[in-house]
């Protein structure tokens, strides 16, 4: 499916921008990437945790019948206490990725930058 005129990227377009446009650019393809990656971190921390709920509820309803309901319900209060920080952790190391990387990108544009002031002073 081709793009809507105004999002196909054109080479002469960023050949001819200002070089903090192209960064701008540069930085909003980095943010979609990243959203991208903390959707579907939170996306797979979802499914799991909605899969042990779906679990849960069918011992549950299995467990009414042999008499060990207290027992299911211990065990899945018991999982979740240990599995709720592992799905933070897990987050936290998506986000922690996820701004390291901008981090990195700002550094390297703020070098870019730099240098091409630095070069234009020397001209």
């Amino acid at each position: 499916m081709p793009y809507p005129p105004s999002l196909q990227r054109s080479a002469t377009l960023n050949a001819n921008l200002a070089p903090i446009v192209r960064t701008g650019f540069l930085i909003q393809d980095e943010i979609f990437a990243a959203s991208a990656t903390v959707t579907s971190d939170l996306t797979a921390s979802a499914a799991r945790r909605g899969f042990r709920c779906f679990e849960f509820l069918t011992r549950l309803a299995c467990s009414i019948d042999h008499g060990d309901a207290v027992e299911v319900l211990s065990d899945y209060v018991e999982s979740e206490l240990e599995e709720y920080p592992r799905e933070v952790a897990r987050l936290c190391v998506a986000g922690s990725r996820t701004l390291a990387h901008a981090a990195e990108l700002c550094r390297d544009v703020s070098a870019r930058q730099a240098s091409e002031t630095e070069a234009k002073r020397v001209v």
